[in-house]
């Protein structure tokens, strides 16, 4: 399996006590393929890696234990690496895919979509227990999270369930809004971009319909005049780079301190 690495999902990071983390969430057994299919898109050098697989998702604390795995990578036979020169600054060892590597990425693939659908299976089973024991808990603040992309829903879902949320979730504006007119929660976090309507618009229906509750527009498609707009409706808007930020927003909410949940005006 080639070297193990101290690298994770930067999300695991998220929350105050560390839920998601290094034990819950190694990432060691995804580190190969996600190494392999960069590679694929294009050659890289090991610091070009470190950002990459950013993107994607994973923390690289361990600079030394990337540089042993792509060693060992290289010593089966699934990467090969060479001196560049860029134009400026100094040479720096590229490394590049062989044919060898994109058979292994490809063969990969299936228990990439095992492992997700195990994953998923696990996590709907708990999300299930959990709703189960809301009845017999006394009452804790309700947060709506409103989100299309399902990892991240699924994921926030869990991190706020650890922090003692009730968590309602919508894929959409429509069946937010239906949530919403169900059972009104003390907090939203909107996704900016759904599939139907913008996050915003949410916003501004519930609004409309007298709801003051507080509301965090969680996007990664922030502009000034998104900003502007949002202030309008009093809401909050913070970018979607981790969940420090948000965490840090909702920290307000938490405790039997917590501001009281606002009345809907009829």
């Amino acid at each position: 399996m080639g070297q193990e690495v101290d690298i994770v999902p930067k999300q695991s990071k998220a929350g105050g006590d560390k839920p998601g983390s290094a034990e819950d969430f190694r990432a060691r057994s995804l580190l190969r393929p996600a190494i392999l299919l960069l590679l694929k898109e294009r050659e890289s050098h090991g610091y070009e890696l470190v950002s990459r697989l950013s993107d994607l998702g994973f923390d690289v604390p361990d600079f030394g234990g990337l540089y042993r795995a792509l060693r060992a990578m290289e010593d089966e036979g699934l990467i090969t690496s060479s001196w560049g020169t860029p134009e400026r600054g100094p040479a720096r060892r590229v490394y590049s895919l062989t044919s060898a590597g994109d058979a292994h990425l490809r063969q990969s693939a299936p228990g990439l979509v095992h492992q997700r659908r195990t994953i998923g299976g696990l996590l709907e089973r708990y999300r299930g227990l959990v709703h189960q024991e809301r009845r017999s808990k006394r009452h804790r603040r309700r947060v709506l999270v409103v989100e299309d992309d399902d990892d991240m829903r699924h994921t926030l879902w869990v991190l706020l369930e650890q922090r003692k949320w009730l968590v309602d979730e919508a894929p959409d504006g429509e069946t937010a809004l239906a949530l919403w007119a169900k059972n009104p929660p003390e907090i939203m976090v909107l996704d900016q971009r759904l599939p139907d309507m913008p996050g915003v618009e949410v916003a501004r229906q519930v609004r409309e319909q007298g709801y003051e509750g507080h509301i965090l527009l969680y996007s990664a498609y922030l502009s000034r005049e998104l900003e502007d707009e949002a202030a309008i409706l009093g809401i909050q808007s913070l970018g979607k780079a981790d969940f420090d930020e948000l965490f840090d927003a909702l920290a307000a909410f938490e405790g039997d301190d917590a501001p009281p949940r606002r009345a809907v005006r009829s």
